[in-house]
């Protein structure tokens, strides 16, 4: 139960935190280096960027220790200038591997001084069933994050990890990397898996969700996509956006082997989704009444407006009928619930957990 209410409280919050920024949206794309695309400069590639409306952008910066000389991005603060001329986010990332993590966390150090505004930590097949590790090398890099803020270089630097779609495959330990990040981003690449995932995009999404809580997760969880086949339409990667949020984004900016017509694909996204406006037309749940618990049937007072249930993830899950009093829940998997008016902002009629 303690468990339950603590993944709810970490939900809200990412949602209430999300309602607070200026364009409510930080929908973003990745950048693996700059020589593997078809701009010369990151000036050139800024206004790219910029013109499809991304919000942030991803740049790598190392790849298991400091190289500036192959990764320069990490030393020059002029790269990070220009993304912000344009009005980007514009976060680090790296490319990681078991052992030496001390060294490879400097490069977070580094990047704050460059002005980086957050780091993901990529972590992928080296760390498969290398629980002791993974977790060194994580507890590594939240030192450093740490150690930039108190240094007062940063008032603030997200500290993200990145892996498998689905970890439970790959014997990856999410729980030893939940108490050092602040949020997860799944590699959903579902246009690699086929095309029956991407006729289930929110179905999938939500399973990767669940394993990954199943698996220790109590961080908010951020899907990647990745579209470097040309098969996801336009109107697919949007449906994909709506059901993962507002921090949401897209694996990899076009160039080598990843077709330029990816570019047109992108400009048809909707990187403008105000997820204010959505967050509130579900309702932005501040307070919590954590002593409800239901087993099959909840009484409720009739209503003369539909009502809608909410899961943990801020997903619908149910709706109720106006005017009906009770609700049936003998169905519901474990887990905290809200029930909502999703016409009235900011109001939560009911809240219960269900255990079994």
């Amino acid at each position: 139960m303690r468990l339950e209410i603590t993944i709810l409280l970490v939900v809200i919050l990412s949602i209430i935190k999300v309602n607070g920024q200026e364009n409510c949206s930080s929908l973003g794309v990745w950048l693996w280096y700059i020589e593997n695309t078809s701009y010369d400069t990151h000036e050139d590639l800024a206004a790219k960027v910029s013109q499809i409306g991304a919000n942030r952008i991803y740049i790598k910066v190392g790849d298991g220790t400091i190289d500036s000389t192959f990764w320069p991005e990490l030393v020059n603060d002029t790269i990070v200038d220009t993304y912000k001329k344009y009005g980007l986010e514009v976060w680090a990332w790296s490319y990681n591997y078991p052992n030496n993590e001390h060294k490879q966390a400097e490069v977070l150090s580094r990047a704050a001084r460059s002005g980086f505004e957050g780091f993901v930590v990529d972590v992928e097949v080296e760390f498969d069933g290398l629980t002791d590790q993974l977790s060194s090398l994580m507890s590594a890099f939240y030192d450093a994050r740490n150690q930039v803020i108190e240094e007062d270089i940063m008032e603030e630097m997200p500290l993200y990890v990145t892996t498998w779609g689905n970890p439970l495959d790959h014997d990856f330990s999410i729980s030893s990397m939940d108490d050092y990040v602040d949020a997860y981003m799944p590699q959903t690449y579902v246009e690699n898996w086929g095309s029956s995932f991407i006729d289930n995009l929110e179905y999938w999404i939500s399973v990767g969700n669940e394993e990954y809580l199943d698996l220790g997760a109590t961080k908010p969880i951020h899907h990647i996509l990745s579209t470097e086949k040309g098969i996801i339409t336009f109107d697919e990667i949007n449906d994909f956006i709506l059901a993962s949020g507002a921090e949401t984004s897209i694996w990899r900016i076009p160039g080598g082997d990843v077709p330029e017509s990816i570019w047109d694909i992108w400009s048809e996204v909707d990187f403008d989704i105000n997820f204010c406006t959505q967050v509130q037309s579900e309702e932005v749940i501040k307070s919590i009444l954590i002593n409800n618990y239901a087993t099959e049937v909840i009484q409720l007072n009739p209503q003369d407006h539909d009502l809608a249930v909410m899961n943990i993830l801020g997903h619908k899950f149910d709706k109720i009928e106006k005017y009906n009093t009770t609700l049936d829940v003998s169905e519901y998997p474990s887990g905290l619930y809200f029930i909502i008016n999703p016409e009235i902002s900011n109001v939560n009629v009911e809240s219960f957990v269900i255990t079994k």
